[in-house]
């Protein structure tokens, strides 16, 4: 056989191994409880990621070898920094309304398609004819998600760490310890540059962000993933790895802004950057000051995360454009991108929860005529007062929220709505033996001497206006479906604190998407086990 036509052969069998060596750590490891991320990488079906094997080996040609032929045509574009300043910030999704809120990454493409997934296997790279063979793709993956299974960010330092300082871990990643003088193996374990190397093909080629939504589809056929109705979400911020500058940028109605963005840069090597025609850039795109509440603000970026309340179970995770943008103005846009990548899901979901930021009739009515989907959030009351005036006999106040106050301070009981009449029902509350409160109250004489079952009281819709009389907040049943929505406070726990950190180590929102892909990836596969 030629050797331009010489291609290993993958069989679809398991080939028994002639000899075995079965290190005592590694024995001890397999047996150990607190040990899972042993056991998932020592398990892991590397058949299910030979077609990423492929993607990466191609998009690794394409990144060393064709990359370095394309020449990139500078933008003729001759702009002080200022100049530069203003067209940025009047880019930006906070600003110009046109811009999309949701980042939408775009990825490269390899030239050609040189490896096919069944030429690939862990420890068999793909031939080359000339130059070294590459680092094995099942041993580097194996590597990331390792060190998001014990809890450390998935960057390439850490990894590099790991892999240096933990000889069970390299092992069954797939890697060997090179001693001082060893010529270059492909099994030895990777330099830090090459680790970092593998991270950025994986994210400029999108193969991150095509793992995470295999492994969440993977786990919907299989049924790991059980069937909901309901989808609850929530935005999340990490802290960012860059510095600001305030900036003044005038609106389409003339009026003057200052906004916190990152600093601008040319990341061309030109050595005068300010006469070069290359393109000034924001150094951290994406970042923006996300107020938390009243003088607390943050400089970071923003995530939007989805996921199954019961189950309690985050399907995605999205970075925002500009983390400055209102929370409310991102549940839209995320629900729709997400049910372009998962449209299985979408003939799930009837109800959507939410915080305060959603409460909005507009959007309300939008998700209602575009997907047929009930959004319900918390009451947001703004800057209503509570009502106080004509109000029935014995009643203090009716809070924006619609819960009423009696002059005795209890809380009376929603009971439901009269719609004939248009008002709201409420009767007073029992005490531990199941009587009515009014019996033992200092204000019965004055507030209901002959009632023998309590204080019952009605409300006319007009005197809260804001509450929807269909789906009033103070009902039963809205406080029980409300009480899911809590639960995605503990995805984003999982994701960002015990698969991660919230402090980033990259910049730009590229980088945090895949941050966010590799979380999701490994939460996926440590569910599935």
């Amino acid at each position: 056989m030629p050797l331009s036509e010489f291609r290993p052969v993958i069989h679809s069998y398991d080939q028994i191994p002639l000899i075995a060596i079965i290190d005592k750590d590694d024995e001890i490891l397999l047996n150990t409880p607190g040990a899972e991320w042993y056991n998932i990488l020592y398990s892991l079906p590397w058949r299910d990621y030979q077609p990423f094997a492929a993607e990466y080996y191609n998009a690794l040609y394409d990144f060393n070898h064709l990359r370095k032929n394309k020449t990139k045509n500078p933008d003729e574009k001759n702009e002080t920094q200022e100049e530069a300043v203003e067209r940025i910030t009047k880019n930006r999704p906070t600003v110009n309304k046109n811009e999309p809120v949701m980042f939408r990454p775009e990825f490269e493409i390899p030239s050609v398609e040189k490896v096919k997934p069944e030429d690939v296997a862990p420890g068999f790279p793909p031939q080359r004819f000339r130059g070294k063979k590459p680092k094995c793709f099942f041993a580097m993956f194996k590597g990331f998600l390792g060190a998001l299974l014990m809890g450390f960010p998935a960057e390439p330092e850490n990894v590099h760490s790991l892999l240096t300082s933990n000889l069970p871990f390299a092992r069954v990643c797939g890697f060997v310890p090179k001693e001082g003088d060893d010529q270059y193996w492909f099994h030895h374990v990777p330099s830090l540059r090459k680790i970092e190397q593998f991270d950025q093909i994986m994210t400029e080629y999108g193969i991150w962000n095509r793992l995470k939504w295999c492994e969440v589809r993977l786990n919907i056929t299989e049924g790991v993933i059980r069937k909901e109705n309901v989808l609850v979400g929530d935005t999340t911020h990490y802290h960012a790895y860059s510095s600001f500058e305030t900036v003044t940028v005038t609106d389409d109605k003339g009026k003057e802004k200052r906004k916190s963005q990152s600093k601008i840069t040319k990341k061309c090597g030109c050595a005068d950057k300010a006469t070069c025609p290359h393109l000034w850039e924001l150094k951290d795109d994406g970042a923006g000051t996300i107020v938390k509440a009243h003088k607390k603000m943050i400089w970071g970026h923003k995530a939007s995360v989805l996921g199954l309340p019961l189950q309690g179970i985050p399907l995605d995770a999205a970075a925002v454009a500009d983390a400055a943008t209102f929370d409310g103005v991102t549940l839209c846009p995320h629900v729709e991108l997400f049910f372009e990548a998962l449209p299985e899901v979408e003939s799930w979901i009837d109800t959507i929860l939410y915080d305060s930021a959603c409460d909005d009739q507009k959007l309300k009515d939008k998700f209602g005529e575009d997907m047929d989907i009930v959004l319900k959030t918390s009451m947001n009351a703004r800057r209503r007062k509570p009502v106080t005036e004509d109000l029935p006999k014995g009643m203090e106040k009716v809070t924006p929220q619609g819960d009423l106050i009696c002059v005795g301070g209890f809380e009376m009981d929603y009971q439901g709505s009269r719609y004939e009449l248009e008002k709201f029902i409420y009767r007073a509350p029992r005490n531990e033996t199941g009587k009515p409160v009014c019996d033992d109250c200092e204000f019965k004489p004055v507030c209901c001497p002959v009632a023998k079952n309590g204080r019952a009281v009605t409300i006319s819709f007009d005197m809260l206006p804001h509450i929807d009389h269909e789906d009033p907040p103070m009902a039963k049943r809205f406080k029980a479906m409300m009480k899911l929505r809590p639960s995605v406070e503990r995805m984003i726990k999982r994701l960002k604190c015990d698969l991660g950190d919230d402090r980033l180590k990259k910049r730009g929102n590229a980088s945090f998407q895949a941050s966010l892909d590799k979380t999701m990836i490994a939460f996926h596969i440590m569910l599935r086990n």
